[in-house]
């Protein structure tokens, strides 16, 4: 994602700035000298954490850069998939739901948006951290061997990229989180509001790289609750691919069309014979 390594080398930049600020000078066995006591580091480290801060967190807390320009756009386009696939199988959803525009108007989605928006800064802020630890340790511990500036800088530029890796990560992880989440809480509130039975059909990727506890869902029906658990643990949100699709059921979760899921059995099984790694699970 452009937005975030723009950042973050940023970020790097910033500090080969603070390294500049501290004079140094040659000495013996091609060592370097920086002159600087405990307080002058803390301040240099102080004001590398509010650079950090200001460069990721921008914003604060209600107005992140990162939650406006795609977390919300995805949770948005999420609940315009979903009110059009519960409009299509509802007559009564498709009455009661107008369009999209009054749901996103609407007091529930605007609470359920809040709770996304507070997940989302959580995310940001323990990237943040992370950041400000990792470049904080190649500074020191650069200064402390005695480093030449110009390779501290260097190692400083080498991070940037290992933290552009770790923020697109998140970036991804958090942006098809709010994809799914808003299918699944659009899906409740449904449920709730107008007494539909729903569950919701796991669509895997199925790529070369599907992990093979998420193909093995490839098709099946599960509530909105335990797809919620299952992608709470064990990492098994980081990087995934996998959607989820809401479906009319009667009470005891059978669904009213076999279609899909007889589709997507056919489509696991065709896609098996290309030997990929969960296939062999």
């Amino acid at each position: 994602m452009k937005a975030f390594a723009k950042r973050i080398k940023k970020v790097s930049q910033g500090y080969i700035q603070l390294l500049n600020r501290i004079p140094s000078e040659p000495v013996v066995n091609k060592k370097y000298q920086f002159d600087l006591d405990p307080n002058y580091l803390s301040i240099i480290l102080r004001d590398g954490e509010l650079m950090v801060d200001e460069v990721l967190l921008q914003g604060g807390e209600f107005n992140n850069f990162f939650f406006n320009e795609y977390v919300s756009t995805a949770y948005e386009r999420g609940t315009a998939q979903e009110y059009a696939n519960l409009a299509q199988q509802s007559t009564a959803y498709a009455a009661t739901q107008q369009s999209v525009a009054t749901i996103l108007l609407s007091e529930p989605y605007q609470l359920r948006m809040a709770l996304v928006r507070a997940r989302v800064f959580e995310e940001m802020k323990g990237l943040s951290a992370q950041v400000k630890a990792d470049m904080a340790r190649i500074l020191t511990d650069g200064i402390a061997r005695g480093l030449n500036p110009r390779e501290v800088a260097r190692n400083l530029n080498e991070q940037s990229g290992i933290e552009i890796r770790r923020a697109n990560r998140v970036a991804r992880t958090e942006i098809t989180t709010a994809l799914r989440r808003a299918r699944m809480d659009e899906a409740d509130e449904a449920s709730e509001v107008l007494n539909l039975e729903t569950r919701q059909v796991h669509i895997s990727a199925l790529s070369p790289t599907t992990r093979p506890n998420h193909a093995s869902r490839h098709g099946k029906i599960f509530t909105t609750d335990e797809q919620r658990d299952w992608w709470a643990r064990d990492g098994n949100s980081i990087n995934c691919k996998c959607s989820t699709v809401t479906i009319l059921t009667d009470k005891e979760g059978r669904p009213y069309n076999d279609t899909l899921l007889n589709k997507l059995k056919e489509e696991k099984e065709a896609m098996k014979e290309r030997g990929y790694q969960w296939a062999e699970e």
